[in-house]
């Protein structure tokens, strides 16, 4: 083997390491399997573990979970598949938690998209590809981390299908390349469908800049249309109900909107000192846009992109910057490769190989540079603790499948997609009329109360293959949120403590006076709730008077 290959593969395997150490062996506590949920931080996070794991049990996702959604039953399973396949088959074979190979498939996808994207670049200059590869250390960077942290899963694996779709055009002139095409788009439409947006919007780049410059053929056009059909082909099923469902629960609407409401999106400004280099590459690769180097085109293409939320793609554009170092990184290698070029004229590969390295350890964190962005350790173990996971798992196997759960107060639960762990359809305590109750010294029958779930586009079911029923139209608002009767549930969770003790303490003396009848007993408990049977659902369970 050369030297050279072998700096520049040693130089691969170092990147690709420093991306897997910070992504999640700094967050995970350099373990791969834990107890329970490790460093999950939202709701949304909770949401697709959940749902993998429903998968998993049911053995596919012709139906979403009832405990998922809102109780109904036959409701089609309308997300988009590939993420959540990927978490069962990677937990089958390695024999993890569902919740660990699912994160660890976002952080190990996402590390690879920096890789990818490296080969892309080679094609213009490998040493340009050399500098530029250490940027994509930025995607673990505040505020981009939430991106993984808070469970924007989907858009994560749906932009490296995307930036795979990239390579694809790049080897475009591989015989029979329309299969990588196809391949790639319908991945993206089945991980998530929004990011085929962005894939056509660097198609449409592409093209129009092949046919102003004349550097596009018959061949390009018929590989083009032939990958498209392959993609249609492989994802006609899930379009059909991606028809019925998303597009018309979340169709495209013109807005602008600047600020991420509740989310720390990502800004240019973000780059600090480094959009000086990647503002001097884009000037500079505007000389060579002719020879249509596709790292260029796809970074101006997700530049612009990344400002969708100006033009009606709102959250979705704050999405795709989650990986805008990577996008953007061309850009930064060419300026920095472009201005050393002007002062060292014999260029070698051993000071591109040297200088990366000096990125990766500014860029990692290890040393600190004022107006330089660089990773933050992170190391938390997120919302969930052992003993709730516990109670969720003891809820799960030793409940009957037909239980209805009550919920009571409890500070994690505000992250309501966690409680679908438990596997059984669920209800919980409006948090406000709870306090109103304590305020009132009021102990109730009846609390204001919400029947959680996803009902992201839309709770469909099918009533023929091109026929869709709405279970959320179809019913009244009171079924998914109001006054509902405690005494009609088969199991009541009470959280033990909480910061604010007053509601702890509340939740205690409910579950005391439901203890008074003869026919409520404790079924669970731990250091940290515990958990009553209703062993006569219906019947007055409860004294409602004051304290």
């Amino acid at each position: 083997m050369k030297l050279s290959v072998l700096l520049e593969n040693s130089y691969l395997v170092l990147i690709f390491s420093a991306l897997l150490l910070i992504g999640n062996a700094n967050l995970w506590d350099y373990k791969l399997s834990h107890e329970f949920p490790y460093g999950y931080l939202a709701s949304d996070a909770f949401q697709h573990q959940a749902r993998a794991e429903a998968i998993k049990d049911a053995g596919n996702f012709r139906f979403e979970a009832n405990y998922i959604s809102h109780g109904f039953e036959n409701a089609v399973g309308r997300y988009p598949p590939i993420i959540y396949h990927l978490a069962v088959i990677f937990s089958y074979l390695t024999k993890l938690e569902v919740y660990d190979s699912i994160y660890f498939i976002v952080f190990f996808l996402a590390s690879l998209s920096a890789i990818i994207m490296y080969f892309v670049i080679k094609g213009l200059n490998k040493n340009v590809a050399l500098l530029s590869l250490p940027l994509s250390l930025l995607i673990f960077s505040s505020p981009n981390y939430i991106g993984f942290t808070w469970g924007h899963w989907p858009s994560m694996l749906g932009q490296f299908f995307l930036i795979a779709l990239f390579w694809s055009f790049y080897r475009m002139e591989m015989e029979k390349s329309f299969l990588l095409v196809g391949i790639f788009l319908s991945a993206i439409i089945l991980t998530h469908t929004s990011e085929l947006i962005f894939g056509l919007f660097f198609i449409f780049v592409f093209f129009m800049v092949g046919l102003l410059f004349k550097r596009i053929d018959l061949k390009d056009g018929k590989n083009l249309a032939f990958g498209i059909i392959l993609a249609l082909i492989i994802s006609f099923y899930y379009l059909i109900i991606f028809r019925y469902s998303w597009f018309i629960e979340q169709p495209y609407s013109f807005a602008v909107k600047p600020l991420w409401e509740g989310n720390p999106g990502f800004y240019l400004a973000n780059f600090q000192l480094l959009l000086v280099f990647i503002l001097i590459g884009i000037v500079f690769s505007l000389a060579k846009i002719k020879y249509m180097h596709i790292a260029f085109l796809a970074g101006v293409g997700m530049l612009i992109m990344g400002y969708g939320n100006y033009f009606g793609f709102d959250v979705r554009a704050f999405q795709l910057r989650f990986l805008w170092p990577i996008y953007l990184s061309a850009f930064f290698g060419f300026g920095i490769y472009s201005i050393l070029k002007f002062f060292i004229k014999k260029w070698n590969l051993i000071y591109s190989v040297s200088l990366g390295i000096v990125f990766l350890v500014i860029f990692s964190g290890l040393i600190k540079i004022p107006f330089i962005p660089g990773y933050q350790k992170l190391t938390t173990q997120g919302i969930m603790d052992s003993f709730h996971w516990e109670a969720l798992k003891w809820l799960s196997e030793k409940t009957p499948e037909n239980s209805k759960l009550y919920f009571f107060y409890g500070d994690i639960y505000n992250q309501d997609a966690l409680l679908r762990n438990s596997k059984r359809v669920h209800f919980q305590v409006d948090p406000n009329d709870f306090i109103e109750n304590i305020n009132n010294r009021r102990i109730s029958r009846e609390y204001v109360t919400e029947l959680p779930g996803d009902g992201g586009g839309g709770i469909v079911y099918r009533k023929s293959p091109f026929s869709f029923g709405e279970y959320q139209k179809e019913n009244e608002q009171g079924y998914f949120f109001g006054k509902k009767d405690i005494c009609e549930f088969d199991y009541y969770v009470f959280d033990k403590a909480s910061r604010q003790q007053a509601l702890a303490q509340y939740n205690l003396l409910i579950a005391n006076e439901l203890l008074k009848n003869n026919f409520t007993s404790v079924a669970f408990e731990n250091h940290v709730l515990v958990i009553l049977k209703n062993n006569n659902v219906g019947a007055d369970c409860i004294e409602e008077r004051s304290f």
